[in-house]
């Protein structure tokens, strides 16, 4: 079987950055990422290198930002009120953070923290760096119906929402 869109896909992969420094890898916790192909749950470039991979196969591959998290946009900073960080615990330069949107979840960056507003950077944190890939397909299989319907892969024990 080869991966199409809607193919739930099983892979172990390490990225690393252009230092060979491993930014993530799923052999660290033992379990391998389960998606949804065609979904856009991995970045686009990652998608497009495993468009038609089989099980089995083994990639190495490199993605340019744009085919990954995007160039770095030096204007892309937001003033956030401390009170809707507190979720975040104490806040420092350089802390990476989640911020709640209109558009879901973003990552961002403390740049400064004042005593009413942090001024954060909403570049993702892999935004403007190569991503270096090396991918094992495990399984692949057609997701079911409900899958399919809810835009995600569902677990062994089901879909937990």
């Amino acid at each position: 079987m080869r991966i199409t869109s809607n193919s739930v896909v099983t892979v172990h992969y390490i990225l690393t950055d252009d230092n060979q420094d491993i930014i993530e890898s799923t052999y660290d916790s033992g379990k391998p990422s389960v998606y949804l192909h065609g979904r856009g749950q991995m970045v686009r470039g990652f998608e497009a290198q495993l468009r038609a991979a089989e099980i089995g196969q083994k990639l190495s591959f490199t993605l340019m930002p744009a085919e990954g998290y995007g160039l770095r946009n030096v204007n892309n900073k937001q003033r956030i009120p401390v009170k809707y960080l507190k979720h975040e615990g104490k806040l420092s330069p350089g802390k990476d953070i989640r911020v709640n949107t209109d558009n879901g979840v973003r990552h961002g960056s403390i740049i400064k923290v004042g005593k009413f507003n942090a001024d954060v950077d909403m570049n993702h944190p892999l935004a403007g760096k190569n991503l270096h890939f090396q991918v094992d397909i495990i399984d692949i299989r057609q997701a079911t119906e409900s899958e399919i319907s809810h835009g995600h892969a569902h677990g062994d024990q089901g879909c937990n929402h």
